[in-house]
C-alpha cells in the first residue's frame, strides 16, 4: 500500500500544473484587462451605425424610390438654372438691342434753287444729325427730280423743303416729325416754303406803311412795322404817301379810314403772328390786313386830326399838406399813351380856376382835367368811370379820391383837409 502512493502523487502532479497554468493564464488575462494597450493615435476610427430593422420593407425598392427623388430634385435644379441662364441671356440682348443706335437712310429735298429765303435744308438736316441715330446712307435730292416727285406722292409731302428718313424708324424720335407709311417725315417746315402740289412759294409778305407827312402829330407806326418786319420774311416793303396815286388808290381800294395805316398781305397767315394781327387790325378784300393807326391819326373822311388832348392840373396854393397834382402827368402820358397838345396848371383860387370849379361842380382839390380827344384812347375810356366822370363836352374829370389813398385833399364844402386815410375793415 506504501509503494502505490508516490504513484498517484505522480498521478495527480499533471493536473495540479495544468491547474496552476490555468489560473496564471486567467490573471494574465486579468492583466490585460486592467491594463489595456496603448490605441494608435493614427488609426482611423470606424463608426458603426445600426439602421433598425425595416420589416417589411424591400431594401432594393426603397433605394430605387430614394434616386427617383434625388433624380427628379436635380432635374429640377437643373431646369431653374437653365432658365435664369436664359432670362439672364435675354436681358442682356435686349439691353443691348436698346443701347444700339437705330440704322436709318436720310433723303433731303431740297428747294434753295427756287427759293433762297426758305428754310436751309441743312437746318432740318442738323436737327436728324442731332438725333441718336446711325445713318447709314445720305443723299439730297431737288425737288424737281423725279424720284423726289415720287417720294413727294408717296408721303404725301406738303411743304418743301423737307427730309425723310427711312430704315428703324420705329426706334428714332425725330422733333418735327410725323410717321407716314413706314418713314418719318419733318412736317413743320416753317414758312417761307415751297408749295409741294403748286410749286409755288408761301409766306413771303408784302408790306405797304401809307403815311401822312405832312402829320407831325399822328402816331408813328414805324416801330411796330419795324418789330413785324424781324418776325416774318419780306417780298416787298413800301411807303406811300396818301397824296400819291397809289396812295389814294390804297386807301379807296382797302376802306382806310384813319392814317398812317399799313397794308400787310395774305401771305402773313403763313406765320403764328398772322391771326392775331387779324384780331388787331380789319381783314379786307384778299385777306389782307390793315393795321390803323392809334391816335393821333388823320381821320380821313374829316381830314381832321383826332386824338389831341389838353391837361389841366388844378391845385390849391393855399394848402401846403396837399398832395402833388404833377403825379397824374405820367399815368395819363405813359400808362394811357394820351397825346397832351398842352399842359396847365391852374390855381384853385384863381379866375381859371373859379370857373372851372362853377363849370363842373368841382369839390375837391387838387384835381385833374383832360379835354379835347380823351374819348378817342379806348384804355382810359374804359378805366374812367372808377375814378371821375365824363362831362358833357367831353371833359374828363377827377373826382374819386378815394382811388389815391393817404394822399390830402382839401374838402371845398368844408374847407377843411382831409386826411385821405382809408377806412380799416370792419369798423
Amino acid at each position: 500500500m506504501a509503494e502505490q502512493e508516490p504513484e498517484k502523487e505522480h498521478r495527480t502532479k499533471p493536473q495540479h500544473e495544468k491547474h496552476a497554468a490555468a489560473q496564471h493564464h486567467e490573471h494574465k488575462a486579468g492583466a490585460h484587462e486592467a491594463h489595456p494597450a496603448p490605441e494608435d493615435k493614427n488609426k482611423q476610427t470606424e463608426i458603426k451605425i445600426s439602421l433598425p430593422e425595416l420589416k417589411g420593407v424591400n431594401l432594393s425598392s426603397a433605394t430605387a424610390a430614394i434616386a427617383v427623388v434625388l433624380l427628379l430634385f436635380v432635374a429640377y435644379q437643373a431646369a431653374q438654372t437653365y432658365g435664369l441662364s436664359k432670362k439672364v441671356d435675354a436681358t442682356i440682348a435686349e439691353a443691348k438691342e436698346l443701347a444700339r443706335l437705330p440704322e436709318v437712310e436720310v433723303t433731303g429735298i431740297d428747294v434753295s434753287s427756287k427759293c433762297p429765303d426758305c428754310t436751309p435744308l441743312g437746318s432740318i438736316l442738323s436737327t436728324v444729325k442731332a438725333a441718336r441715330l446711325d445713318i447709314t446712307k445720305e443723299i439730297t435730292l431737288d425737288s424737281k427730280s423725279a424720284e423726289s416727285q415720287q417720294l413727294i406722292g408717296k408721303y404725301g409731302i406738303k411743304k418743301l423743303p423737307t427730309v425723310i428718313v427711312t430704315g428703324e424708324t420705329g426706334k428714332a424720335g425725330i422733333s418735327g416729325f410725323a410717321k407716314a407709311d413706314g418713314a418719318l417725315i419733318y412736317l413743320e417746315t416753317p414758312a417761307p416754303y415751297v408749295d409741294a402740289a403748286t410749286d409755288e412759294v408761301k409766306g413771303l409778305v408784302s408790306l405797304a406803311y401809307i403815311n401822312d407827312s405832312s402829320c407831325r402829330e399822328c402816331f408813328d407806326m414805324m416801330p411796330a412795322v419795324q418789330q413785324l418786319r424781324s418776325q416774318i420774311k419780306m417780298k416787298e416793303f413800301k411807303v406811300v404817301e396818301k397824296e400819291s396815286e397809289e396812295g389814294k388808290r390804297l386807301v379807296k381800294d382797302y376802306e382806310l379810314s384813319r392814317l398812317p395805316a399799313f397794308l400787310v398781305s395774305n401771305a402773313i397767315y403763313e406765320y403764328p403772328i398772322g391771326e392775331q394781327l387779324a384780331q388787331a387790325g380789319s381783314v379786307k378784300k384778299d385777306k389782307t390786313i390793315a393795321l390803323n393807326s392809334n391816335p393821333p391819326y388823320l381821320n380821313v373822311s374829316t381830314g381832321r386830326i383826332t386824338g389831341i388832348a389838353q391837361l389841366i392840373l388844378m391845385n390849391d396854393s393855399s394848402c401846403a399838406t396837399c398832395y402833388d397834382v404833377a403825379m397824374h402827368m405820367p399815368i395819363v402820358q405813359s400808362r394811357f399813351q394820351v397825346y397832351l397838345g398842352s399842359i396847365k396848371t391852374v390855381d384853385a383860387a384863381s379866375a381859371e380856376g373859379n370857373a372851372l370849379i362853377s363849370a363842373y361842380n368841382i369839390t375837391a382839390v387838387p384835381t385833374m382835367l383832360i379835354t379835347g380827344d380823351a374819348a378817342a384812347y379806348p384804355q382810359l375810356a374804359a378805366i374812367w368811370p372808377s375814378v371821375g366822370t365824363v362831362e358833357k363836352d367831353g371833359t374828363f374829370v377827377f373826382r374819386e379820391m378815394s382811388q389815391i389813398p393817404g394822399r390830402p385833399y382839401k374838402n371845398l364844402a368844408t374847407g377843411k383837409v382831409e386826411q385821405n386815410v382809408p377806412e380799416q375793415s370792419g369798423q
